[in-house]
């Protein structure tokens, strides 16, 4: 009969205990979800939210890679094999390559994307300025290529 008794009482108090940490829970789930959400503060038209003018360092040993034609560079960056061919490609087409200039850069979490430019001497004798966007994802850096030129022809 005792016994009984005793399960009885530990058994109370579990349960109290049990359903004060089910409540203590519950509640202020419930009212977390159903308070207004924070206001926002609008931004100026014109701006990014997660625009910022800061370089990163991948992106610029990349792309100062990417103007010389350093190869070797390029690799132990871990460079795809096409922004390779482009560097070698580049280097063909050109006499000389200025130092290249961050125009603006645009992140999230996780991904940033640099806007760099440089004037070039052509092989012809020419001179033109040339850009290039880098992205940069998991600290790894590639080359972001332009998009096809729309067909003149409707």
């Amino acid at each position: 009969m005792r016994l009984r008794l005793w399960i009885r009482r530990i058994g109370a108090i579990l349960g109290t205990v049990a359903l004060g940490a089910l409540i203590g829970f519950l509640i202020p789930t419930i009212a977390a979800e159903y308070a207004p959400a924070p206001v926002h503060q609008p931004l100026p038209a014109g701006t990014a939210q997660s625009s910022t003018n800061q370089e990163l360092p991948i992106a610029r040993a990349f792309i100062d890679a990417f103007v010389v034609n350093d190869q070797p560079r390029l690799k132990e960056l871990g460079a795809a094999e096409i922004d390779t061919v482009k560097a070698n490609d580049l280097a063909q087409q050109v006499q000389n390559v200025g130092q290249p200039v961050l125009l603006g850069s645009i992140g999230g979490p996780g991904i940033s994307i640099q806007a760099y430019a440089s004037v070039a001497t052509m092989n012809d004798g020419t001179k033109t300025i040339l850009s290039w966007r880098v992205v940069t994802t998991s600290g790894r850096a590639a080359l972001v290529l332009p998009p096809n030129g729309l067909d003149p022809r409707p």
